[in-house]
Formats: structure tokens, sequence, C-alpha cells
């Protein structure tokens, strides 16, 4: 009991604060303060200045429903690991699901518009990256989409929705290397590196951990039960 608990306060401490923040401070930046004081943009991400006016409507779709994504995706990961998933695990699934289909989509236009930094062949690098990104969002959603509502295979459903998962959470760990980046001065040369070292490390890590939550679940489920022992009387 205690290493479960612990285990859930990882979880919260980890994924679910850091969403949660990410989310609201995106979301706030691109769909309120930037749309009011217009001159915020040329601060915040200066490069990309004229880049985000030009492509407004696909960059807010993007947060919008990408922050939608980070804050449900944890939820409903919480949901599945504390008890049998029910209704309300299907209906914030649902909405999920639409979330990233709709935040991957712009995450796939706005990749070749990405900043390229300063290095040789920075386009090519952030542009790969991002695309990449965002068709294999899209590739581990429906993946886990079609495991449980064709194949009812509520194992690989779980595989391919953690996947899915790590890679919404790159919203998180790319503005963590972000921030790395400005500190030490690297900002311009190494940012195209960032979908390429906040996804495939995500990625990699998710499905590891996904596929020994299987084996466990499953050791749990194939487990002997011990038989009951009744008092009897002499």
């Amino acid at each position: 009991m205690a290493s479960s608990t612990s285990r859930y306060r990882a979880v919260y401490g980890l994924v679910v604060v850091p969403s949660f923040v990410v989310a609201v401070l995106m979301a706030a930046l691109y769909l309120v303060v930037m749309p009011l004081v217009p001159i915020v943009g040329h601060y915040y991400f200066s490069q990309q200045a004229q880049t985000y006016a030009t492509y407004q409507v696909p960059l807010l779709i993007h947060i919008g429903a990408g922050a939608v994504a980070l804050v449900l995706g944890p939820i409903n990961l919480i949901v599945a690991l504390r008890r049998t998933p029910g209704r309300r695990h299907r209906t914030i699934g649902k909405i999920y699901a639409v979330a990233v289909s709709v935040a991957a989509t712009g995450a796939i236009f706005m990749s070749f518009h990405a900043y390229p930094g300063t290095i040789t062949g920075g386009q090519i690098i952030v542009t790969s990256g991002f695309f990449l990104l965002g068709v294999a969002w899209l590739v581990t959603l429906a993946l886990a989409v079609r495991a449980i509502a064709v194949k009812h295979d509520i194992a690989a459903h779980r595989f391919w929705i953690i996947a899915n998962f790590s890679l919404t959470f790159v919203a998180v760990v790319l503005r963590a290397e972000n921030a790395v980046l400005l500190a030490t001065g690297t900002f311009e040369t190494l940012y195209p590196f960032l979908p390429w070292t906040s996804g495939i490390p995500n990625l990699v890590i998710a499905m590891v951990l996904a596929r020994k939550l299987n084996r466990q679940r499953a050791r749990r489920t194939h487990r002997p039960r011990q038989p009951t022992l009744t008092n009897q009387n002499p």
C-alpha cells in the first residue's frame, strides 16, 4: 500500500502538476495575453513573431487543443490506474482523443514554419523533428483507439495511450529544455534539436514503463487465489 501511494505521488509531482502548469501558462499566453497585448509577441520568442502573426489561426488551434489534451491526459491516466475504467474514463478519453487529433494536425502544419535557429540545415532538422512528432502523436492515438474500440484489448490500449500521452507531455519537456538553452546562451544554435531531444526520450521511457505496467497487471490477474480457511469446530 505504501509503495502504491508513493507511486501515485510521483505521478502527481512529475506528470500531473507540470502538465497543468504548462497548459494554463501557454493557454493564457497565446489565447489571452498575446491577442489582447500584441506587443508581448515581440518579446516572447521574438524570432517567430512574424510567423506567429501570419499563421495565428493554426497556432492558436494547436495551443488550445494541446492545452486541453495536456490537462485531460493525466486526469484520465489517474482514473484508469486507480479504478476499473468506466463511463467517466471513456468520456474524458473521447474528448482527449479529439483534442490530440486537432493539436497534432496543427503541429504538423506549424512544423513547416518552425524556427530554424542559426545552424546549417536547421530548417530540415527542426521541421522533420516537429513533423514526425505530430505524426507519431496521431499514430499512437489511432493505435490506442483501435486497440480498445476494435480489438477490445485493454493491455494494448493501455500501452499505446501511455505512449501517446508521452508525446502530449513533450510540451512540458520541450519548454524545460528551452529554458536551459536560454540560460546557457545556446538557444540560437540548439533550438532545432529540441523536438528530437524531447520527443524520443519521452516515447522510449513511456513504452518501457507501459510494458512494465502491463506485465504487473498480467501477473496480478493470473495470480492464483489463496483458499479461504474456515474454522471447523471439532
